[in-house]
């Protein structure tokens, strides 16, 4: 009985290893097959990430080939046709130089003008502005347009803005590109053109620079005298105590800018100013006035200062402050009276915004002052049309003034026929009357867009939306109008690999028509010392009083990071001070 308990006990113990022997064998198995699905899925990324590379820089290749192709027109498609989109096929010439005209075909795939002479990343169309009469046009570019010329790449980007004028239908270059000149500190990374404004006349520009000395920013004004545009007197630089939170933080003066119809009074804003302030001209001589303008009732950090705008007469400034309580985003409205500066009212906040909608990313004010627009791009982050849940939609509201008292006019500015991530709001301009509203956003393939309202008896509706048809990449948008609300002129800073571009809408027999696609040109020269205007040269003058309108700067606001809305290009948004 021992030897067959013995046995059994040794023929279990037998299959017992062998089943943890056959455990361990699957385990291993299966294990291993673990490894090899875990090995092919790196492989696939690997294989992926290369592909995008190869990708990437086949489409690169491709930009520069076609960049220097003498016949860019060739073999292009044509551009879709759909809906309420500006009509443009054919509907112009492009503008490539001093005075140069191209054919243009309005070609979504277009390469860049022949005869250009402007190096990448030029980033033109970041800031634009028109003249009452939409005849005289300014195109501001930020980026380092005129390195590898006569300056040192050491010393940065100057940024420049080109100015354009418009003849019979047809717009060519006015003159050299301008570049702001100082004799006092400063000189890298000026980043001009990063806002510009213009006159009623167009006879006075003024340029904004937010990264001038150390980023503490500042503005350039230049004149107009028979067609010859020169600097008048030194940078402009605001002046004021910093508030204790403010202390040593670089302010970034002239990130936004505006100016009166008669150019004789300027406001200046910056990303961090959390305000404004004002400069006035008497004589040829500019010179602040009053203190920084500082609205109250802001929650946190409201950046106050990143859009500002101004009516003809120069006496009510709105600015606004897309980060006010944690994104909501605000305006706040400034009157003068006898050269005194006061807050008229509470800061206005639209209602009906769906999440952080970053109100007053854009503002613009109609002649008299007493129709706002306020744009906020991040309304409705949480879009179903868009995929995943993500948006936003952005949207635009109008407020009115009565006896000195404002409220909201109406419902909300949202186009219909936005899909996907519009951020309409981006920017925003108002016709002189008030009664026409352009709001800026992106197209449903990346385009910049701009979608007409118009008012009638207090009731606002929406009439076409305009597409930069010829556009190469994704820009988000600047915009201008003229007095008159029948010209439009819309930036995209991002065309065409970063060069940029500008491109001008007119209203002919009730619809929008294309009309050019604006790229300035000129080669860089060196600075020279600024030159006093004498009170003979001030012929910036006053615009007749049929055509007053707001000339307010139509920089498209904000910055780009987490912190702030994402509109400027990389080379600009790494400028910016973060908290």
């Amino acid at each position: 009985m021992g030897r067959r308990a013995a046995s059994a006990q040794s023929t279990q113990n037998t299959a017992t290893r062998s089943l943890s022997l056959n455990r361990i064998r699957m385990g291993c198995t299966v294990t291993r097959r673990i490894a090899d699905i875990l090995l092919q899925l790196f492989v696939l990324l690997v294989t992926g990430f290369l592909l995008l590379v190869l990708v990437d820089l086949r489409d690169r290749s491709g930009q520069k080939i076609t960049a220097s192709d003498s016949n860019p027109e060739a073999g292009l498609p044509s551009p879709p046709k759909s809906g309420t989109r500006a009509r443009a096929e054919h509907a112009g010439e492009t503008v490539v130089g001093s005075g140069e005209r191209a054919p243009a075909y309005v070609l979504q795939d277009a390469s860049k003008p022949a005869g250009i002479d402007t190096a990448a990343n030029a980033n033109q169309g970041m800031s634009v502005a028109l003249s009452a009469d939409g005849s005289t046009a300014i195109v501001g570019g930020p980026g380092p347009n005129n390195v590898d010329r006569d300056r040192s790449p050491s010393v940065g980007p100057a940024g420049a803005a080109w100015i354009f004028i418009r003849s019979g239908g047809a717009w060519v270059q006015q003159g050299s590109k301008l570049i702001g000149t100082t004799s006092a500190r400063g000189g890298g990374l000026w980043s001009q053109g990063a806002s510009v404004a213009l006159s009623a006349d167009g006879n006075t520009a003024i340029v904004g620079g937010p990264s001038d000395d150390g980023t503490t920013g500042a503005t350039w004004v230049f004149v107009r005298r028979g067609g010859i545009w020169s600097q008048q007197g030194d940078k402009l630089v605001g002046t004021g105590t910093y508030r204790a939170s403010e202390t040593g933080v670089p302010l970034g003066q002239g990130l936004s800018i505006a100016l009166s119809a008669d150019g004789d009074t300027a406001i200046v804003g910056g990303w961090r100013a959390e305000g404004l302030w004002v400069f006035t001209r008497s004589g040829g001589i500019w010179s602040q006035q009053g203190k920084k303008l500082v609205g109250s009732g802001a929650v946190g950090s409201a950046r106050q200062g990143t859009s500002v705008a101004l009516s003809a007469d120069g006496n009510t400034a709105i600015v606004g402050g897309w980060s006010d309580h944690d994104g909501t985003g605000a305006a706040w409205v400034f009157a003068r009276s006898r050269g005194i500066w006061s807050q008229q009212g509470k800061k206005l906040v639209g209602s009906g915004a769906v999440g952080g909608a970053r109100q007053g990313t854009s503002v613009a004010l109609s002649a008299d002052g007493n129709t706002a627009l306020i744009g906020g791009p991040n309304d409705n982050p949480w879009d179903r049309s868009v995929p995943f849940g993500l948006g936003p939609a952005g949207a635009a509201w109008v407020f009115t003034r009565t006896d000195g008292t404002w409220s909201q006019q109406g419902e909300k500015l949202v186009s219909t026929g936005a899909t996907g991530s519009a951020r309409q709001g981006i920017s925003v301009a108002l016709s002189a009357d008030g009664n026409v509203a352009i709001v800026g956003g992106l197209a449903s393939d990346g385009m910049g867009s701009a979608s007409v309202f118009t008012r009638n008896g207090g009731v606002w509706t929406q009439d076409e939306t305009l597409v930069t048809a010829g556009a190469v990449g994704k820009s988000s948008p600047s915009v201008a109008l003229s007095a008159d609300g029948r010209i439009v002129l819309l930036g995209g800073s991002n065309d065409n690999g970063g060069i940029g571009a500008a491109w001008t809408f007119a209203q002919q027999a009730g619809h929008w028509i294309q009309e050019q696609k604006l790229v300035g040109s000129g080669e860089a020269r060196k600075p020279t010392s600024f030159s006093a205007i004498s009170s003979e040269d001030r012929v910036m003058g006053r615009a007749n009083e049929e055509r007053m309108g707001s000339a307010a700067a139509a920089r498209p606001g904000g910055g780009g990071s987490a912190q702030e809305p994402p509109l400027f290009p990389q080379r600009i948004r790494s400028l910016h001070v973060e908290e």
